[in-house]
């Protein structure tokens, strides 16, 4: 009795942290994801504040150039904060991935045990495919889980996160532009600017 107890306990629990440590790191990583959308909800805010604040004040020179200067320091800072999230996303979901493979590797040695056991001790009686079929079953939890998180990392890691930077890169030029070429590229497509000194007409 004690002994079919162990038997089903011990996979039960390995089971029980694969399930706790899957959850865990997917859970932080939709964390991290929905932080890094804030962020660039934020800066959006902040980059058309910055948008009209140019259009207001054009046609002082001092001013505008602030203005430039003002939006290529928040870039760099922008930059910064999202490429940390990338980094914690990439770390947490390595983590995450380490501690399922070392779990599912205890799980592996206790099924090799199990069967080792019951072929030696049992025979034959139930057959041996019984038993090896029965502790196959557990492993679905440890497919799927393996096949959720690289369902949810797989775009964001490919390329080694170039994915993710590129967004970042769409959604804004960088600020490696001249004052007048940056002038001209953010907003000429969408509120574009008169060029400096010239008149309408």
């Amino acid at each position: 009795m004690w002994s079919d107890l162990l038997d089903a306990g011990i996979p039960f629990l390995f089971l029980m942290a694969i399930g706790f440590t899957f959850y865990r790191g997917f859970k932080k990583n939709q964390h991290l994801l929905t932080e890094r959308d804030e962020l660039v909800k934020r800066y959006l805010l902040f980059r058309g504040d910055k948008q009209v604040r140019l259009k207001i004040y054009g046609d002082d020179e001092k001013i505008y150039h602030d203005l430039l200067r003002n939006i290529s320091s928040s870039w760099k800072n922008f930059k910064k904060t999202y490429d940390e999230y990338l980094s914690s996303f990439s770390e947490n979901t390595r983590k995450t991935k380490r501690i399922l493979q070392i779990i599912t590797l205890g799980l592996m040695a206790n099924t090799v045990r199990f069967i080792i056991w019951k072929y030696s001790f049992s025979g034959l009686n139930p057959p041996l495919i019984y038993h090896i079929v029965r502790e196959l079953t557990g492993y679905i939890l440890v497919c799927l889980s393996f096949s959720l998180l690289k369902i949810q990392t797989y775009r964001y890691l490919s390329l080694k996160g170039e994915a993710m930077k590129m967004d970042r890169d769409i959604l804004f030029f960088p600020d490696n532009l001249s004052a007048e070429e940056e002038h001209e590229v953010l907003f000429s497509e969408f509120d574009p600017l008169e060029s400096k000194g010239k008149e309408d007409g």
